[in-house]
């Protein structure tokens, strides 16, 4: 292994996609924060904030300096806040492509990191190039944050080209011709990010964008962080002489199997998939062979765009350490059937030693009577400076056993909480304070009853006082095997298996601790030996403290999410619409039964009588559309004065 520094790395070649001698090389490093480029042919345009700039630049010929004629410019597009030009220590394989390719010619400190949200891009773009010739181009980009950063992910893609090749490493992600995306939180392996035979425009421009994932649903890394990656870093482009040579059809290939090929950790659960590519012609599906371990196996065959999908999912888990080997054949569908196979293998991570759920615990899906996906989730909000000696207080997070039943003055909004105390979570557990986005999936809501930092800041204070906690629980739908769940949070928060008096707390993986920060995730590992319902109870703390990167552009350290490592590495929210997210269930005695509200109006003596049903609300709205407020004081049968204004009335359970 060699011992370098965080970059990102572009490199760009002209010419066919037979190896010709280059006319001339050009490298361009973006981050040289530690001055460790000292050669005065690479140019060093830059972005991002602390960045000296200029973000635009002629390229030069390596070694003599002299004029490419092609300008390559850096355009940032921002989400909510921007991008870091800084400098981090990394490490990576010296025999990877990425040392290969860059190596020699810079030193590779530095990056230009992520951005605060989701949407944010950065574009190369690189004009001047010679409408008549073919380029290369490759990338890369290195945080070294260790495994703690390998969700991180940039998305590499080609634009505005007429026609390219792609090429990236082999153990890179391919999502289209065009795209391309690889952990840059954590790429030991040294991906890059390649096209060849690029011929441009007319206009003699390409721009090639990098960006966060594409998500999984789009295609992308299993596992990609919604919107953290690293945009830019180091860039090299080189001219080569085009041969005149025409390239053939490549016939099918097989972009990637699953468990990867040589896999020293693979999951107990794993199952096996194959993705082949179409060239001219397609997988004939009636000849797709896969055998595990010497014995075919069922498949399932999925046939979508210019791709063959072939999986089998494994009835029983594997064991501790074992190997095993997987082969798979299969046919075009051509006259000729053109025969392919391939063998690889993969062992099983050690996983037995982890706890297993108690099984006593467990319920079947036939013994909950009230069959209601979601989470129960009960909230207090106190002040600290609580002036009633006789009401308690939030102070710590175990105090979430017992406030519930003690006298105490609540500051959250109990709008949306039902009689019993509880607000009903039908979709899933992904919480910030104000609703900004902060862990691996996107889509934050409010706390339940925290309508943000303002309602925590009482009236006539600057800065928010009023802590306040949350209790989720739920029956979470479980089959037998290895689990590896994650919560990412700030400040603090406790995981428990069970209810009430009997739920035991999980203890996570003790060699991820993130503190009180949500840069990563805590890590929950643990065995099922019984399929069943598993009840959970999830504590959660906002003592108005904590760390979180939301701070850098004004935002609030406060945040919950819960999710499940799927045997693939796909990361689904608890309860997420995807089929293979754990399904929750909300505890029967959380469930209020309630009648349909009612509501009668009749004109008396010159005003309207509006009579509801018990227990209600009258709200009224001088729209339909709302915004709706409570009447004050509004019992039913309620007296309304006739007038000149329109009024809306509803009733609110």
């Amino acid at each position: 292994m060699k011992n370098w520094s965080c970059l990102l790395v572009f490199f760009l070649t002209c010419g066919s996609a037979i190896s010709q001698t280059a006319s001339w090389q050009a490298y361009n490093d973006s981050v040289n924060a530690n001055g460790g480029t000292t050669d005065e042919t690479v140019t060093m345009i830059n972005v991002g904030r602390s960045s000296p700039g200029p973000a635009s630049s002629e390229l030069l010929v390596f070694g003599s300096g002299d004029g490419t004629g092609v300008t390559a410019t850096y355009e940032e597009t921002l989400s909510e806040g921007s991008v870091y030009w800084t400098s981090d220590a990394i490490t990576f394989d010296e025999e990877s492509d990425a040392a290969k390719l860059f190596g020699e010619a810079l030193d590779l400190t530095g990056n230009i990191s992520y951005g605060d949200a989701p949407g944010w891009h950065m574009d190369l773009i690189l004009e001047g190039l010679d409408p008549n010739s073919k380029y290369v181009f490759a990338g890369t980009a290195m945080r070294g944050g260790g495994l703690g950063y390998a969700e991180r992910t940039t998305n590499w893609k080609i634009m505005g080209a007429e026609s390219f090749v792609y090429a990236s490493s082999e153990g890179a992600w391919k999502v289209s011709e065009e795209s391309v995306e690889f952990s840059t939180g954590h790429n030991e392996e040294g991906y890059v990010a390649k096209w060849t035979d690029i011929a441009p425009g007319a206009d003699g421009r390409i721009v090639i964008r990098t960006s966060h994932s594409v998500g999984e649903a789009n295609g992308g890394l299993a596992g990609a962080h919604a919107y953290k990656g690293y945009a830019g870093g180091v860039f090299m482009l080189e001219l080569q002489v085009d041969s005149g040579a025409v390239a053939t059809g490549k016939g099918l290939s097989i972009l990637r199997v699953f468990p990867k090929e040589n896999e020293l950790e693979a999951h107990p659960n794993s199952p096996l998939h194959v993705v082949i590519e179409h060239d001219t012609h397609k997988v004939d599906s009636s000849s797709v062979a896969l055998f595990l371990d010497g014995k075919k196996v069922a498949s399932e065959i999925q046939q979508v765009g210019d791709r063959t999908l072939v999986v089998h999912e494994s009835a029983v888990a594997f064991e501790d350490f074992s190997d095993h080997t997987v082969k798979v054949e299969f046919a075009d569908d051509s006259d000729a059937r053109s025969q392919y196979t391939k063998s690889w293998n993969f062992t099983v991570m050690e996983w037995t030693q982890y706890d297993g759920l108690p099984a006593d615990s467990a319920i079947t899906l036939n013994d909950l009577g009230k069959q209601e996906r979601g989470f129960a989730i009960r909230v207090v909000a106190t002040d600290p400076n609580e002036p009633d000696p006789d009401k308690e207080i939030l102070s710590d997070i175990g105090d979430l056993w017992w406030i519930w039943d003690e006298k105490h003055s609540d500051h959250s909004d109990r709008t949306l909480f039902n009689s019993e105390g509880y607000y009903l979570e039908r979709a899933q557990i992904n919480y910030q304070r104000d609703g900004r986005t902060i862990g691996n999936k996107a889509g934050e809501k409010l706390f339940p009853g925290i309508n943000g930092t303002e309602s925590l800041t009482p009236e006539g204070l600057e800065l928010p006082v009023i802590h306040f906690g949350l209790e989720t629980t739920a029956l979470l739908e479980l089959d037998e095997g290895y689990y590896h769940m994650q919560i990412t949070t700030t400040p603090i928060h406790l995981l428990h298996i069970g209810l009430g008096d009997d739920a035991v707390e999980l203890s996570p993986d003790e060699s991820v601790t993130p503190g009180i920060e949500d840069a990563r995730a805590w890590e929950y590992k643990f065995v099922v030996e019984k399929p069943g319902l598993y009840p959970f109870t999830l504590f959660y703390y906002d003592y108005l403290g904590g760390s979180s990167s939301l701070t850098a552009s004004g935002g609030t350290a406060s945040s919950l999410e819960w999710l499940n490592i799927a045997p693939t590495g796909m990361k689904y929210l608890i309860n997420g619409d995807d089929d293979r997210a754990i399904t929750a269930y909300i505890p029967p005695d959380a469930i209020v039964e309630m009648s349909p509200a009612t509501m009668s109006v009749l004109r008396q003596d010159g005003n309207m009588i509006v009579t509801w049903s018990e227990p209600g609300t009258l709200q009224g709205a001088e729209k339909i559309t709302g915004p709706w407020n409570d009447v004050v004081g509004a019992s039913s049968p309620h007296s309304v004065a006739l007038g000149s204004s329109v009024m809306f009335y509803r009733v609110r359970h």
